[in-house]
């Protein structure tokens, strides 16, 4: 088979009609660069223009049924193995060369609007990402004005800051994932352009210009160095560079000396070249606003910005005091880790190298690198359990703990905080004050049974006591004798004087962080009074993001560490909110502050240790109105003489184990399984994860579209009702839409949505099978994240005895349970449907 053979059907063969129409666009538009027909060999060689724009080499073998064996460098085809656009191209191109001239008048109309993405090979449903730049920064001039030029840097990509070029100018291709391109920031690059002009800069045509001798002295004391503390590369040129090497720099430095109590004294003062100088010059020039000193005809030069952080950093933690000596502050131990990370991270900033090694050792012990690894610790049973980073976990628990120390485990969802919290929580406690006292989970409703379920299978050996029902007043005086009690906030509130005011525990444990987020809420409050030796905090989320939520974390775990609210919200959480230089530095200085006490690893960090899919149920407590309804149709089904009609009752209990709207008007807000999925999607949607959920249940996603909207979610919606069921994928994979609905029959094969990477299924598939087809929506060739699979199961529900059922492997479901279901029918008996019904 030669070109002149090719059809479209035949080159649509070679990759699909996506690939096809991929290859068209490219092959319209001019990046078939060269093709050339060997005769002999029956291959096509060529060079396409690649993604950046630099031709790349393809070719390709035409075996006589008309298949190819393709060679192209592109991602798709070295990694997949797939035939690629770029290989189809070169065979559009060699085909309409062999066409009449009026033949090929037929591939020529793709739209304008898409032909610069597609020129360098964007597919059609990608999904563009703005990307984050470098910049780089030229300084020509003299001592009375300059000039710069900044540079976005984008890969090997220059665009200088405030041209006129579009988006789709920066094109690089995520290596993990097929469907996602970073194209170029306009908006990063004129918040760069904003910060110079702070600095006294006007805006030319290419350049940006100051003509005033302060603003020159000022940028180059201060503004230069707080750019490069940002990543800026700043090059200095000509006259402007001997006049700034002729300029000295004041340097503070800094003084430690031990104190009292494991405190510490600490002072500064200021050199220039290694001789001190007198700080009230420095200070003049600082209540001025200058970043320069004019000292005896010698022009010196201040960078105010780092001065100005250290003196914030003394005042955040430390208080002149009169037994320390005058000009030092007195800084409690627990503060060393911040002082020491903020000061150091300041590179205009010297610490004195004389300084107090108790000093240099604590600070050393608890600021934490994010490659630290801890004391290793006999873990016992689990030891084959625990993968290596949540080994790393537990060890960081005990070096808190050992430590005299506080910590929050933040943990990406599907690491397994819990499992690392139940590991440490089995070990023998390290404080005489805590030894044979129980530990106190406190979490939401919806994650008792969890807890409850992880610690029966992980650590049986530990007396459990869960405290819960209306009848849990019984087991109050339990409480002292077990090793582990584990209670939900919203009982925590109601019993606390009752059961837990007089009580002391060994360890308090918060499950879900946000439940405490706000100050002045009864849960907040509640566990804030809890006695407890040892505190440890478990979110999902990044709470660095989360401002209003820090300090009410951190007043449970370390009270006092980030002050009193009043001064939080003055001097940290307003100007974070206000944004800007300013709000910027504020963010800074918390990250620096609580970083000691933050242990966060994300799935991409341990990749390596997990498998490609994770998968975990999660119990869901039914309502009482579910009950109810479970409890009428258990009844009902007493008198039930046929599979037929006991299968209409399985049907109705699945319906409620969701939500009782399904079967009964007017309970539009009692599903307990509704509260566990927001609070699964919430901390996915934290961590920047797109979700796919799936339900076997239209009017389930119905109610689920309708409270995504009242709470501003968006998302995409695909039900058997959906008439562009492509369009609506093509929208989730192009966009950073969050959610994407999918009912079992319209969604649950043919469709490649490796934009997300957490699975959600709301009710389960008694199908393994149909279940995998559906998760792999997600988890497919193509996809190289991790992908985190939740089931959703309803407590004591026909779920879970399903779930019972079938790992004890006495009873195989293959089919879903309907009532219409034959196969199903066939495989049960009559007892059977009697106990999942719960008979």
């Amino acid at each position: 088979m030669t070109p002149a053979d090719f059809t479209n059907d035949i080159l649509i063969r070679w990759g699909g009609s996506d690939i096809f129409n991929q290859a068209l666009h490219l092959a319209q538009h001019g990046n078939v660069l060269e093709a050339e027909w060997d005769d002999i060999e029956h291959v096509i060689r060529g060079k396409i223009a690649g993604p950046t724009g630099y031709p790349m080499s393809v070719s390709l073998e035409v075996l006589d049924d008309g298949t190819i064996i393709s060679h192209c460098p592109c991602r798709m085809n070295q990694m997949y193995g797939q035939v690629c656009p770029h290989v189809v191209a070169l065979g559009i191109h060699q085909m309409v060369s062999y066409m009449p001239d009026d033949a090929e008048e037929e591939f020529d109309d793709t739209p304008e609007s898409e032909s610069h993405a597609l020129a360098r090979g964007i597919p059609p449903d990608a999904r563009r990402v703005p990307a984050k730049p470098q910049f780089k920064m030229n300084v020509k001039g003299s001592r009375a004005s300059l000039g710069v030029e900044v540079i976005a840097k984008y890969g090997d990509i220059e665009i200088p800051c405030g041209g006129h070029a579009d988006v789709d100018a920066v094109c690089i291709a995520d290596p993990d994932d097929p469907y996602l391109y970073y194209v170029r920031n306009p908006d990063a690059e004129e918040r760069a352009i904003r910060l110079l002009k702070g600095y006294g800069f006007d805006e030319g045509t290419t350049r940006l210009f100051t003509v005033d001798q302060r603003a020159v002295l000022n940028f180059l004391g201060s503004g230069i160095p707080y750019l490069r503390r940002q990543g800026w590369r700043v090059t200095l040129e000509g006259r402007i560079l001997d006049i700034s090497d002729a300029m000295p720099m004041v340097v503070p430095v800094v003084t430690v000396k031990d104190a009292p109590r494991g405190s510490f004294d600490v002072g500064y003062a200021f050199e220039v070249e290694g001789k001190p100088i007198d700080a009230r010059c420095v200070q003049d020039a600082l209540n001025r606003g200058d970043s320069y000193v004019l000292n005896g005809g010698e022009t010196l030069l201040l960078d105010t910005e780092a001065i100005n952080s250290m003196r914030a950093v003394f005042d955040d933690c430390a208080k002149v005091q009169g037994e320390a000596e005058k000009g030092f502050f007195r800084v409690a131990g627990i503060y060393a880790p911040y002082v020491k990370s903020a000061i150091e991270s300041l590179d205009a900033i010297c610490l004195d190298d004389d300084f107090a090694p108790s000093w240099r050792e604590t600070a050393a012990a608890r600021n934490r690198d994010e490659n630290a690894r801890y004391e290793p610790v006999d873990i016992g049973p689990l030891e084959s359990t625990l993968r290596p980073y949540q080994k790393q976990g537990v060890y960081w628990m005990r070096f808190l703990e050992k430590s005299g120390l506080c910590g929050l485990l933040a943990d990406e969802m599907g690491l397994g905080k819990t499992l690392q919290t139940l590991t440490w929580l089995s070990l023998s406690r390290t404080d005489p004050e805590a030894a044979g006292k129980p530990a106190l989970i406190v979490c939401p409703t919806s994650l008792v049974r969890n807890w409850e379920a992880e610690a029966a299978k992980f650590t049986p050996w530990m007396k459990r006591l869960v405290i819960s029902g209306p009848d849990r007043h019984r087991a109050f005086a339990a409480i002292p004798g077990a090793n582990l009690v584990i209670t939900s906030y919203a009982l925590l509130q109601r019993d606390l004087e009752d059961a837990y005011l007089d009580k002391e525990f060994s360890v308090v444990v918060l499950d879900e962080a946000q439940h405490i987020k706000n100050r002045t809420t009864r849960n907040a409050q509640s566990v804030k009074s809890l006695r407890s030796v040892q505190r440890l905090v478990l979110t999902g989320t990044p709470v660095e993001n989360s401002v209003s939520d820090v300090w009410s974390i951190f007043d449970f775990l370390l009270p006092d560490y980030l002050g009193d609210y009043s001064t939080f919200k003055d001097t940290t959480e307003q100007p974070v909110q206000s944004g800007g230089k300013i709000g910027a530095a504020a963010l800074e200085k918390l990250r620096q502050k609580i970083h000691p006490f933050i242990l966060r690893r994300l799935k991409k960090d341990v990749a390596k240790d997990l498998p490609d899919k994770i998968v975990r149920v999660s119990y869901c407590p039914m309502t009482a109105e579910q009950q109810r309804l479970t409890n009428e149709l258990r009844m009902r089904a007493k008198a039930a003489n046929t599979k037929f009609e006991m299968l209409a009752v399985l049907m109705r209990m699945r319906q409620i184990a969701n939500h009782p709207a399904l079967v009964e008007k007017g309970a539009e807000n009692a599903s307990g399984k509704l509260e566990a999925f927001f609070e699964v999607l919430d901390e996915a949607m934290a961590g920047g994860h797109r979700a796919l959920v799936f339900s076997q249940f239209v009017s389930m996603l119905t109610i689920l579209r309708r409270e995504l909207n009242a709470r501003g979610i968006r998302h995409c919606y695909l039900d058997g009702a959906t008439k562009d069921r492509l369009g609506e994928c093509r929208r989730f994979n192009q966009s950073d839409i969050p959610v994407f609905l999918i009912s079992l029959h319209a969604g649950g094969t043919g469709l490649n949505l490796t934009g997300a990477d957490t699975v959600i299924h709301f009710d389960p598939w008694w199908n393994p099978a149909v279940e995998n087809q559906a998760t792999d929506r997600a988890h497919r060739i193509g996809q190289k994240k991790k992908v985190c699979v939740v089931k959703l199961i309803s407590e004591d529900s026909v779920e879970e005895r399903v779930l019972r059922l079938q790992e004890k492997k006495s009873l195989v479901i293959d089919a879903t349970v309907g009532a219409t279901d034959d196969a199903i029918v066939s495989k049960m008996s009559f007892d059977d449907l009697k106990g999942l019904v719960g008979l």
